[in-house]
């Protein structure tokens, strides 16, 4: 087993996550670029991230933050939580249902 990741307080990380199985979920529409940037944004605020520079590509996204309090576990946790939440209320069933 590896060791735990040591969690510093006033330190620079770069977040990067890929979509299930490589998949396309990140599509550039308004729509998806909405709820990347507020799923983002409402984390950052609730945690105290400063976020430096944020990417979003079609099956990834990168983003660099700056943490000042140790909380980019927790940050981390419900950023991509309600992002995914939001990516499948946007999906096929979000259509069917008039989400969208």
């Amino acid at each position: 087993m590896s060791r735990a990741r040591q969690i510093l307080a006033n330190q620079f990380y770069m977040i990067t996550r890929r979509c299930t199985q490589q998949q396309f979920l990140l599509r550039p529409d308004d729509e998806t670029n909405n709820a990347f940037i507020y799923c983002l944004g409402e984390a950052a605020h609730r945690f105290g991230i400063v976020v430096v520079l944020p990417t979003a590509e079609s099956n990834h996204h990168h983003t660099i933050v700056f943490d000042p309090f140790g909380n980019i576990p927790a940050f981390v946790e419900h950023f991509h939580k309600m992002l995914a939440r939001c990516m499948n209320a946007l999906g096929p069933l979000g259509e069917l249902l008039g989400i969208v």
